[in-house]
């Protein structure tokens, strides 16, 4: 893959920004997050396109545990869009997948793709919907395209990205030493992907190899055992403070994830890779671009992390193209069909096809 050019890089350190929820479909638009680690001024104007179609300490963190703001930068005014044909292509797709029925793509939307209808002596009486949720942000201008954001969806791994991006932001700030060992103890056991699991309890791992597995091998027992150096509390507030203001997409037990928050996730991982330059924020890019299942896909850098539970198949990146970008795409696919996979390819595929000009790396 390719790096995009260093000064692309420069321009986006000063364009990028955390911008909170919003409902619609398809949409041009910016915003501030003050808390965000991305403090940037951005236009006020927000233009509307038209649509073709998881037990944590709960002890609060000293002041001066947290990590530093960075300042802020002046940020160039550009303007971007997505042609029309961008539009057909991906209802294209949504069509022929046969997804979303039912789903009338607002935030209101009641569908809960997680769940089938059963009668009583349990049997299917109607089969759960194909659901897809996407969100794509033009890093360089703020311009926004967001399918179904109404639909949320069990989060799986994926919570995995903003949880040890704060983790990486406190590292790079001195608030944490990553030579810091935990033990594994019977309270951390959690079953599914992860090395952990496989030996005994009492095992002991330092904060930067903790990390490096949860991240790497989607290592549950890794990411329960760092919510002893990571309050939750103060997580969620983290997740709320930087777009996801539905209660139930930063809660701790049964979480959940729309198109929105997913973005979110997204944007908080690009900020800390964009703005923070030492040993633990290259860590972290080598360790995403290791992560398994590589379903989102592009020619270019892309930092990404998936989460599959039996009823959701998700992945979410940020993308260091010319003009780079965050994409997520939430589905509640069981990865045991045909075309599973190759969805996320081709959502991948349009995106990069309309979102890049031709850049020199001069």
């Amino acid at each position: 893959m390719r790096a995009a050019p260093k000064r692309i890089l420069a321009l986006l350190a000063a364009a990028l920004a955390l911008s909170g929820c919003r409902g619609t479909d398809i949409k041009i638009s910016s915003g501030t997050s003050p808390e965000s680690g991305i403090t940037l001024d951005l236009p006020s104007e927000v233009t509307t396109s038209e649509p073709v179609f998881e037990s944590a300490a709960e002890e609060d963190t000293p002041p001066e545990s947290k990590p530093a703001e960075p300042e802020a930068a002046p940020e160039p005014v550009e303007e971007f869009s997505l042609p029309e044909e961008f539009y057909l292509e991906m209802s294209g797709l949504i069509e022929r997948y046969g997804l979303n029925p039912g789903c009338d793509g607002t935030e209101s939307c009641s569908c809960r793709p997680e769940y089938e209808e059963i009668d009583a002596e349990g049997n299917v009486t109607r089969p759960r919907d194909r659901i897809a949720a996407i969100y794509y942000r033009d890093l360089l201008s703020g311009y926004e395209y967001v399918l179904n954001p109404g639909a949320h969806f069990p989060v799986a791994s994926t919570v995995k990205i903003p949880f040890c991006t704060l983790i990486y932001r406190k590292l790079s700030a001195g608030a944490l030493d990553p030579g810091q060992t935990l033990t594994y103890e019977e309270r951390h056991y959690f079953g599914g992907t992860g090395d952990i699991v496989k030996g005994d309890f009492g095992q002991q791992f330092s904060i930067s190899e903790l990390l490096t597995l949860a991240i790497t091998v989607s290592d549950n027992v890794a990411y329960e055992m760092l919510k002893d150096i990571q309050p939750w509390d103060e997580f969620s507030s983290f997740l709320s403070e930087n777009g996801c203001p539905h209660e139930e997409d930063s809660r701790l037990s049964k979480q959940k994830i729309c198109a929105e928050s997913a973005g979110a996730y997204a944007r908080i991982l690009a900020g800390y890779l964009i703005n923070t330059d030492d040993e633990f924020s290259e860590t972290f890019r080598q360790d995403l671009l290791k992560t398994r299942l590589k379903m989102l896909k592009s020619d270019w850098n892309i930092y990404r992390k998936y989460g599959w539970t039996g009823f959701s198949l998700h992945d979410i990146a940020y993308v260091e193209a010319p003009r780079p970008y965050v994409l997520a795409v939430l589905t509640n696919f069981s990865g045991e069909q045909d075309g599973d996979f190759e969805f996320f390819a081709e959502v991948s595929s349009i995106v990069e096809k309309f979102s890049q000009p031709q850049i020199s790396d001069e």
